[in-house]
């Protein structure tokens, strides 16, 4: 059987070959390359974040209120992370609200040195975080990362009053620094059995901890 073509039919298959096929390809391959550019850059983008923890992405964090100071739920592994946290949005819902936090959890011996004065211990950190990128208040409020890299140790076991645990940081200038966190359960009222900082070391430039100031504290 011969087929034989019109004039018309001649004008659709032109048609259709040199106009609607290469708007098809077109089409296809700029799905195809924008969807590419798209898996590029969210990949990008994770490894982004990957490369360091950064304070607004860490899970099963929140700012903090002056009432959870007074809440005996609050185990020691909560401490660090609730801090932190609050001290990085230091301004968060109110001015120093970080750092009166900080001050709700401190034991007796850091409220004794700034004779119960808040208002001089916020002055305090200001003025350390500002001039000493390292210092511990200069990492929590301007530092560019934390991590919490020890489990919890509760000194004489799961009922001990008494815990530690090891934080790594970098610092605004990008160096690197660890803390060790010293906390201590409220043995008396008001606010018995609620965690309190009792102490946060610093290591050297080297991430060790020196029983004593050395060579290796200098900057």
């Amino acid at each position: 059987m011969q087929l034989y073509y019109t004039p018309f039919l001649y004008t659709v298959i032109a048609f259709v070959y040199f106009v609607v096929a290469p708007c098809i390809d077109g089409f296809i391959f700029t799905k195809i390359h924008i969807t590419s550019t798209s898996l590029s850059s969210t990949s990008s983008s994770k490894m982004m974040i990957s490369d360091e923890v950064l304070f607004s992405s860490l899970t099963n964090s929140r700012i903090g209120t002056i009432e959870d100071t007074s809440d005996s739920s609050i185990k020691p592994e909560d401490v660090i992370p609730l801090v932190m946290h609050s001290l990085n949005n230091n301004d968060i819902p109110n001015k120093d609200s970080g750092l009166k936090l900080v001050w709700g959890f401190s034991s007796e011996i850091t409220k004794h040195i700034f004779k119960y004065n808040i208002t001089e211990f916020i002055e305090s950190c200001h003025e350390t975080a500002n001039e000493f990128p390292t210092s511990f208040y200069g990492i929590a409020i301007n530092g560019k990362s934390w991590e919490v890299e020890t489990d919890i140790n509760r000194v004489g076991g799961g009922n001990g009053w008494i815990a530690t645990q090891v934080m790594k940081s970098i610092s605004s200038d990008g160096r690197m620094r660890r803390w060790q966190w010293e906390l201590r359960k409220n043995r008396r009222p008001p606010d018995l059995d609620c965690w309190r900082i009792e102490n946060i070391a610093s290591s050297d430039r080297n991430g060790d901890f020196e029983c004593s100031r050395g060579d290796g504290w200098s900057d």
